[in-house]
């Protein structure tokens, strides 16, 4: 899709504003501010040894991968997937969506840097033997905006653990990614989703995630938050037949002065079903956390079960977290809550460790691992638990300071 340089800016002048109530903690001034490429002026998808060598170390030989470089499918790296992958040209139909959609500007913005699609379909009973990885690198010294869609479709009865990781190779890079990825689900299939957003600390992140579930499915999904300058999630969940049971977890592990903000819509449409929403943070310096729990519960969807909660540890004064639940209910026959907490490490807790000759800095990490890990260990998988631990694990060794 190519648009002139005017209707570009245009389109990033019209991007929220606080003053919508679903960006009310969320600031995109800085955003704003930065001259975008539309298209890259130099081929960037081109790798050195070294690079590869960096981007390798990201692929466990456990999972299926795909990599993608500024957009562009890198053959080498990827392992050959032709019967479940295709990659296409957007047409009219993928830059659809609705007037009142809340990430709608997001959307439009970056749609005008869309070109190519991936298609990924599981056909009926099939089970994906390793988890599908999908990696997305931002490779470029430049202002460059990436734009990525993703359409999965997993067949009757299938069954499929998907990754999707956003990794910067520049640490001093400013880059900007939108993924919009749209998973739609039939009868009685098991699909985990997992997402890991491990960008460099001066990008920006857009995801859209839209899931569509029939009935009798098993589903659980979890985002991570690791990198990113800030961070905008928004996590739409339609339960459209009877049956079906639903975990939808997150984790932010954030310093420095990164802004994470999440937004997150189930929508039970219809009765008879099961979701549990926990999103957990822990936040040290300056970073900021949003959550922003919406669960709707329509008129014939009696029977239905919700569960929402919203945890963050504050590691310093000067991290803050902003938690604003809202249930919306039509039905008289259900069970819903929700629940949040804002705190810090307990003092006797970390006592505890001291006394045992366990210094300050490793008790903290300690407490700090333990409250995050509980939501890795909702994947029973050995595998996906010692890679998602090992990506945490990092994180937090950064975050936390031996002074």
């Amino acid at each position: 899709m190519n648009i002139d340089v005017l209707e570009f800016e245009n389109l990033k002048k019209a991007m929220p504003t606080k003053k919508e109530e679903g960006w009310k903690y969320t600031s995109l001034t800085e955003f704003k501010e930065i001259a975008w490429k539309i298209v890259s002026t130099t081929d960037q998808s081109t790798l050195s040894h070294d690079q590869m060598q960096q981007i390798s170390m990201h692929l466990p030989a456990e999972f299926y991968n795909l990599v993608f470089v500024n957009g562009k499918l890198n053959k080498t790296l990827s392992d050959e997937l032709s019967s479940q992958i295709e990659i296409t040209s957007v047409d009219e139909s993928d830059l659809n969506f609705n007037a009142d959609h809340v990430e709608k500007n997001i959307l439009k913005f970056a749609q005008a840097n869309l070109s190519k699609k991936i298609k990924i379909s599981l056909t009926p009973h099939q089970v994906l033997e390793k988890p599908l990885h999908i990696v997305f690198v931002e490779n470029s010294s430049e202002y460059q905006f990436i734009s990525e869609k993703v359409n999965i479709h997993v067949g009757k009865s299938a069954q499929a653990t998907i990754l999707t990781q956003s990794l910067s190779l520049n640490e001093k890079s400013v880059g900007g990614l939108s993924l919009h990825l749209n998973l739609s689900v039939d009868e009685s299939a098991v699909v985990k989703l997992i997402q890991v957003q491990n960008e460099n600390l001066n990008s920006y992140h857009f995801a859209q995630t839209e899931v569509q579930l029939s009935s009798n499915v098993q589903f659980l999904s979890f985002v991570m938050t690791l990198g990113g300058h800030l961070i905008r999630n928004y996590f739409h969940l339609e339960l459209l037949g009877h049956g079906a049971d639903v975990g939808v977890y997150g984790l932010n592990a954030l310093n420095d002065v990164q802004h994470s903000d999440h937004y997150t819509f189930i929508q039970h449409k219809t009765g008879g079903n099961e979701s549990r929403q926990l999103y957990k943070s822990v936040l040290s310096d300056g970073s900021h956390s949003v959550f922003r729990g919406r669960v709707r519960i329509e008129k014939n969807a009696q029977k239905a079960n919700s569960e929402q909660l919203n945890n963050n540890l504050l590691l310093t004064r000067e991290a803050q977290a902003d938690s604003i639940p809202q249930l919306e209910i039509y039905a008289d026959d259900v069970k819903a809550g929700h629940g949040s907490t804002v705190g810090q490490l307990n003092k006797e807790e970390i006592f505890y460790f001291l006394s045992r000759g366990i210094n300050q800095y490793q008790a903290v990490k300690m407490l700090s691992f333990g409250f995050a890990k509980a939501l890795i260990f909702k994947f029973e998988n050995q595998v996906l638990q010692d890679w998602m631990l090992k990506i945490l694990n990092k994180k937090l060794d950064g975050m936390i300071k031996n002074d």
